[in-house]
């Protein structure tokens, strides 16, 4: 071999064996600073640590009823069974979905509206009678709005103004069974209050009545006269026979939802004669039929809506035998 092959092939292996040693210095270097990284230990915490910093149980420091929508909740979070009592904000829920719709509530306030607006027009007009029909009209509404603030679902419109809506127009309908200019003069306020909430704005005003009955939203008189009106203009005429059924399918449904709600409040706690069996019978016999009939619209039966129409004038029939409106 020629002596220049020799020494470059000794310097190439003295610089693989530098690089090596290089190499494992470093990789010495790396443990040892490694070695030396010291690790913040963990803190260590004790239960007396977090005294008078912490409730334990942070639902024992609420005081009250805490409210949820329209649920009434305990301290624990879990829901309290409703009662019959209510509050001037809060009224206790009940299963008002199951006889009413929240479209069939929204489009009879809506036809109210209508009916206010005819009815509460000129003092002459009022004082001539008007106030009579003003009376009617005002009290639906109010028991409308009753139904509403005690509506089981959230997504029933005006839900946020029925318990003053309620109360508002519960006094006008009492201040309607005369015609004087003090009664047309708050009618037309609440005409106003009608209007403003149907075109979808709330109204203004303080609730003061703290003791909520229904005695004192609605008399009995102006739903037992709503109810012959739904029985004797609608329910019966379109119910007898096929081609009436079909073509007012839609007002059938619609004002057999309202006597199911109606019928339903007659028997509430503080309208006169509720609590008497033998006048809660005949009431819901009335609730039962109108059942009937919102079931036959969906089966598109007339002949059962017919015959639950006649189940309503007989319980109606027997019922004025006995009770006075």
């Amino acid at each position: 071999m020629k002596t220049h092959t020799r020494i470059a092939m000794i310097l190439i292996a003295t610089f693989a064996l530098t690089a090596t040693g290089i190499s494992l210095v470093a990789q010495d270097n790396e443990k040892s600073e490694a070695k030396k990284v010291r690790r913040v230990r963990l803190p260590k915490f004790k239960e007396q640590d977090f005294e008078n910093i912490f409730f334990d149980d942070v639902f024992s420091q609420l005081q009250g009823e805490r409210i949820l929508g329209t649920r009434v909740v305990n301290n624990g979070g879990t829901d309290v069974s409703p009662t019959d009592e209510g509050s001037p904000t809060q009224s206790a829920t009940f299963d008002w979905s199951k006889l009413i719709t929240s479209t069939t509530l929204e489009d009879e306030i809506k036809s109210l509206k209508l009916k206010v607006d005819t009815t509460v027009n000129t003092p002459s007009q009022f004082q001539g009678g008007g106030y009579g029909k003003a009376r009617l009209h005002f009290s639906m509404v109010a028991a409308l709005f009753g139904i509403i603030a005690e509506y089981d679902q959230e997504d029933v419109r005006w839900k946020e103004d029925a318990v003053l809506s309620r109360d508002l127009f519960a006094k006008v309908a009492a201040n309607c069974k005369v015609g004087s200019q003090q009664a047309f003069n708050e009618a037309k306020l609440r005409k106003a209050d009608l209007g403003d909430l149907v075109g979808g704005n709330g109204i203004q005003g303080q609730i003061t009545d703290v003791d909520f009955s229904w005695g004192n939203v609605v008399d009995r008189a102006p739903l037992m006269q709503r109810l012959e009106m739904s029985v004797d203009e609608i329910l019966a005429p379109y119910t007898s026979d096929a081609s009436e059924f079909e073509a007012n399918i839609d007002e059938v449904l619609h004002e057999a939802e309202l006597v199911t709600a109606l019928s339903e409040l007659l028997c509430k706690e503080g309208l006169e004669d509720a609590g008497d069996d033998f006048y809660e019978g005949f009431a819901k016999q009335m609730r039962d039929a109108a059942r009937e009939i919102a079931d036959a619209v969906k089966l598109n039966n007339q002949d059962a809506a017919s015959k639950a129409v006649g189940a309503i004038r007989q319980s109606c029939s027997e019922c004025h035998d006995n009770f006075r409106a």
